[in-house]
């Protein structure tokens, strides 16, 4: 898959607004109360987050899209950043991966990771390492050749009790 990145600048606010909105919900609307989606959306794509982070030069949005211009999803990377276990204290964190629908199970998320992993590396990382939802694409991310080292929790109050449960995950470079 040849695809194109753009690093997400000041600028790009709304651009990211929406792609967040349109690559979270048609998979994660469910695993919310109600009021939990909006909650969500604000706390991760708000204006004042966004400034705050699209301007912190440790933290890398990155949209990507295919041949044709169409976005095929987006990283965010937090570009050092210790296992919660701090095992690995030179790691690179892979905080956020979503997929546009239309790429879905095309593909794309192995894209993307390879991507992560190749930013990593040029960084001179150890390691790369997510927090992931039990429910969530794990078998996408043991793929990659990550490995669960521990547990997490997500404690949202709107999100429900049965999603709060999560792995966090590591690929050694």
């Amino acid at each position: 898959m040849n695809f194109q990145v753009k690093k997400l600048g000041p600028g790009d606010i709304p651009l990211m607004q929406y792609v967040g909105r349109a690559t979270y919900e048609p998979y994660y609307a469910h695993v919310w109360k109600a009021g939990g989606v909006d909650w969500y959306m604000e706390k991760c794509f708000g204006t004042a987050t966004l400034e705050r982070e699209l301007s912190d030069p440790g933290t890398e949005y990155l949209i990507f899209s295919d041949e044709a211009g169409q976005i095929i999803g987006f990283l965010k990377l937090i570009l050092q950043k210790p296992t919660p276990d701090g095992s690995v204290t030179n790691a690179l964190y892979l905080e956020k991966i979503y997929l546009m629908p239309a790429s879905f199970r095309k593909g794309a998320g192995q894209v993307l990771i390879g991507y992560a992993l190749e930013r990593a590396r040029r960084l001179g990382r150890e390691a790369v390492w997510l927090e992931v939802m039990k429910t969530g694409p794990v078998p996408a991310y043991e793929r990659s050749g990550f490995q669960n080292i521990g547990t997490t929790h997500f404690g949202h109050e709107l999100l429900k009790e049965e999603e709060r449960d999560g792995w966090v995950m590591l690929l050694r470079l």
